[in-house]
């Protein structure tokens, strides 16, 4: 029977091995130092302290580490040798470091996070988080969408210049609906929460309104009010024919009679015309919808009233 032997170096080798102390192999793993330490080398002001994630307790957050650490990993190593490579770093475009703020932040709105638009354009935390100090949400979007932004400075605007309210109102950037908007139905749904008195349901009914806000609004801005993609009568215009009087010539008087009462005629021959191509919510003022009948000539609802 041949007997195998191992060679002398390994042998020599796993001999020095069970030598060495457990302590000695144990000091090449990153200890907790707590952030005491850190503010001996970083500026307090400039790590912020008062921010939520210094407020964090211990208690909030079992089985992890509170303080610089808690987002950094365990710090003893980079305080003795003060090597960056050995800490957890977030630069703007490393979106593997997103994995330390899902770890806390999973269970808090992040739960669609994988499949979010975000998520699979490989848009990382950082690049619209700003741990240390508070940012505001439309500095964050304008970076990616200066165009949506840039609309919020027309005429006609939501009211997020003025900081009534801001991107997040509206848009959910962690979730994977549709356009990332805060509603897992229809978009109408979310104009709804705060445009309650448009929602119907109502007797006469106007199509576009019930299939799409966004057929006839522009919800970050416009030239047109309110919020209209194009002016009257042109946005009318897509769907539907001039009223049969606008080709009408008006009587070229100062003055003309109407049920027995003298009116005024300011534009003379072409009164007809520039009444009925001018503005068509100044007669269909209920175009949203209503539950009067004000029926036209041909028998459909006039949305009048």
């Amino acid at each position: 029977m041949r007997v195998r032997t191992l060679p002398l170096a390994f042998l020599a080798s796993a001999v020095l091995l069970r030598m060495v102390p457990a302590a000695a192999s144990e000091d090449l793993e990153a200890t907790e130092v707590g952030t005491e330490t850190c503010l001996e080398c970083h500026d307090s002001a400039e790590m912020n302290l008062q921010n939520v994630h210094f407020r964090i307790e211990s208690f909030e957050v079992r089985g992890r580490s509170v303080g610089c650490e808690s987002c950094h990993g365990l710090g003893s190593r980079h305080a003795e040798e003060g090597d960056a490579d050995l800490i957890q770093r977030f630069a703007a475009d490393d979106y593997a470091a997103s994995e330390a703020c899902v770890g806390c932040h999973r269970g808090k709105g992040l739960h669609q996070w994988q499949s979010s638009t975000h998520a699979i354009e490989g848009v990382g935390c950082t690049e619209c988080h700003t741990v240390h100090e508070a940012s505001r949400a439309e500095a964050s979007c304008m970076s990616c969408h200066g165009e949506q932004v840039a609309r919020f400075r027309l005429p006609s605007h939501h009211p997020l210049p003025e900081g009534k309210m801001s991107c997040d109102s509206c848009h959910d950037v962690h979730a994977s609906t549709e356009g990332m908007l805060r509603t897992s139905q229809r978009s109408n749904d979310l104009c709804y929460t705060c445009h309650q008195a448009h929602e119907g349901p109502f007797i006469f009914e106007h199509a576009p309104v019930q299939e799409d806000c966004s057929l006839c609004h522009d919800p970050h801005g416009s030239v047109a009010e309110p919020l209209l993609t194009a002016n009257e009568p042109v946005l009318c215009l897509q769907c539907h024919e001039f009223h049969f009087h606008a080709g009408y010539q008006s009587a070229d008087a100062a003055e003309v009679e109407i049920g027995g009462i003298e009116r005024e005629n300011p534009f003379g021959a072409q009164g007809f015309n520039m009444a009925y191509t001018t503005s068509c919510t100044q007669c269909h003022s209920s175009i949203h919808g209503s539950d009067l009948p004000s029926q036209t000539v041909t028998g459909r609802a006039g949305l009048v009233r």
